[in-house]
This record gives structure tokens, sequence and C-alpha cells, in this order.
């Protein structure tokens, strides 16, 4: 069997992929040096764990927000996805800093911090970028 080049990604297809999922990508490149240093693996684990699985959970509302017409629904639809993952993570994070130790917890939290941090920077870059692209 061959494999046309029409199906396979090119390079700029992987880069954009690899950028939309940016935040992912480093809480995976950062857990070998992270654990080397001594972070708790636990509060690592579940730290990265809740946050890709969360996070592509949301990918898949946006996909299933955007074919909503109505802009109130897909407003409330939106919000309430983002409320709830929001309250995911502070559980997993709460639950492990309980039932484990508070430095699992606190891994835990910082590892969903970063996360997001890159997230919401990546996301308003985009924003940004694609507001300008428009106005021209």
């Amino acid at each position: 069997m061959s494999v046309s080049a029409a199906s396979a990604p090119t390079r700029r297809e992987r880069g954009s992929l690899a950028l939309l999922y940016l935040d992912i990508v480093l809480v995976l490149l950062v857990a070998a040096p992270a654990l080397a240093a001594g972070a708790p693996a636990l509060g690592y684990t579940v730290g990265a764990v809740a946050w890709i699985v969360l996070r592509f959970v949301s990918v898949a509302a946006e996909k299933r927000f955007e074919n909503e017409p109505d802009l109130r629904r897909r407003l409330g639809f939106g919000v309430a996805s983002s409320l709830a993952r929001v309250w995911i993570l502070a559980c997993a994070i709460m639950i492990v800093g309980v039932t484990a130790s508070r430095p699992d917890g606190l891994t835990a939290a910082l590892v969903i911090f970063g996360a997001f941090s890159v997230y919401f920077v990546r996301k308003a870059l985009v924003h940004r970028t694609q507001s300008r692209s428009t106005t021209r």
C-alpha cells in the first residue's frame, strides 16, 4: 500500500498542530525534568492527566458549540463548560492534596496553572492576530 502525499500532513500543518496544543506539549516535555528534580510523581501525574483530559473535552465541546446558530446558547454553553472545567480541575487538586499529601496537591496546582498560562497566552495571541487580519 502506498500513502499519497496529499494525505500526509505538511510540515506547516504539523507545526500549527503543535502550537494549537502547546500547553499539552509543554506539560509532557517538562514532566521528566520536573520529576528528576524531585517533584511529587502523583501530584504531577494527577495535574497533567486532569489538564490533558479536560483540554481534549473542551476542544470537542468547542467544535460542538461552533455549529450552534443561536449566539446566546453558544455563549451559554461556552461559559458553562469553562466553569465546569475550572471546578473539575480544582477538585482534582484538592482531592490529591487531601488524600495523598500537600506537596502532591501543590504540584498538581502548579502543573495546571502552568498549562493554563501557556494556553491563555496562546489563545490571546491567536485572537489578536485573527482580529488584526480581519480588520485589514
